[in-house]
């Protein structure tokens, strides 16, 4: 389980909670199976008009991260859908603005809805399955289908991190010249110049080698990518057809191992490797 405060969060709700605090929201989920693991919610859930809860009185979410794959896609789907459709985040209203077409993008995710955040989004993953299993990207597809499907066609809003995304390899690239930074400090040496060259070992030509191949370096920072034979992409499955253009790595290789000695080797690398 991640330790929440650790990432700065001070107040965290999971499906788990909502549907241990009122079953009916999702009435397929056995309650027994949630027993373990939840926590009271900081707040109540609004009960509809009438009851004796008022929306500004009730639980609010302010933003909604996908972290990992989720392990039941038809409760998340339906919380993280209501959650998109609220008011303002509280859980159990609804905006009077969506479907509004006088307003922008027809009033759908224009009411302080909480923003929806994707940790990644690789379709698939390796796991001891011989083939690829789905992943959080899979999830995200089928949450933008049933969104395209209910608004009448219109796009989900949401902000994807991890590879291959930009701003996942601009920030490995200036923690890496960080680190290289201090690492040449504390041996006493001085380097002003800029971080050279960075290789990006990865087993998913549509996320490692594409994010790898697609950065361009603000500092002029050269990027390699290794792609390795030992995740998603399978040779003899796969081939080679699907490792064009901005998928296609530098060079293939056995396991991780072999690519960190190939890129030691490409930087001149003397000493010996264990």
């Amino acid at each position: 389980m991640l330790t929440w405060g650790r990432y700065g969060f001070k107040k965290v709700v999971t499906p788990a909670d909502i549907i241990a605090a009122q079953p009916s929201i999702f009435p397929f989920r056995r309650l027994e199976e949630l027993q373990n693991g939840t926590k009271p919610l900081p707040k109540p859930l609004y009960n509809g008009p009438g009851g004796n809860v008022t929306p500004c009185s009730s639980l609010k979410i302010d933003a909604m991260f996908v972290f990992d794959d989720p392990r039941d896609w038809a409760v998340d789907i339906q919380i993280i859908m209501d959650l998109l459709l609220s008011r303002q985040g509280y859980l159990g209203t609804r905006s009077p603005h969506n479907g509004d077409c006088n307003m922008a993008n027809c009033g759908w995710q224009e009411d302080g809805q909480p923003q929806l955040y994707f940790s990644n989004g690789d379709l698939v993953w390796a796991a001891k399955y011989p083939l690829p299993r789905f992943g959080q990207g899979a999830f995200q597809a089928a949450l933008a289908g049933v969104w395209h499907r209910y608004t009448g066609g219109h796009e989900l809003r949401r902000k994807v991190i991890g590879k291959p995304m930009a701003d996942t390899y601009e920030y490995a690239e200036r923690v890496l010249a960080e680190h290289r930074h201090e690492t040449l400090r504390k041996l006493g040496c001085h380097d002003a110049d800029a971080l050279t060259s960075v290789y990006m070992v990865g087993d998913n030509p549509e996320s490692d080698i594409a994010g790898a191949n697609g950065h361009v370096s603000e500092n002029g920072t050269d990027w390699r990518s290794i792609l390795v034979r030992t995740g998603v992409w399978n040779e003899q499955r796969d081939g080679y057809g699907a490792l064009t253009g901005v998928k296609e790595p530098t060079v293939i290789v056995e396991d991780v191992k072999k690519g960190v000695q190939w890129a030691l080797e490409r930087e001149g690398w003397q000493g010996r490797f264990y």
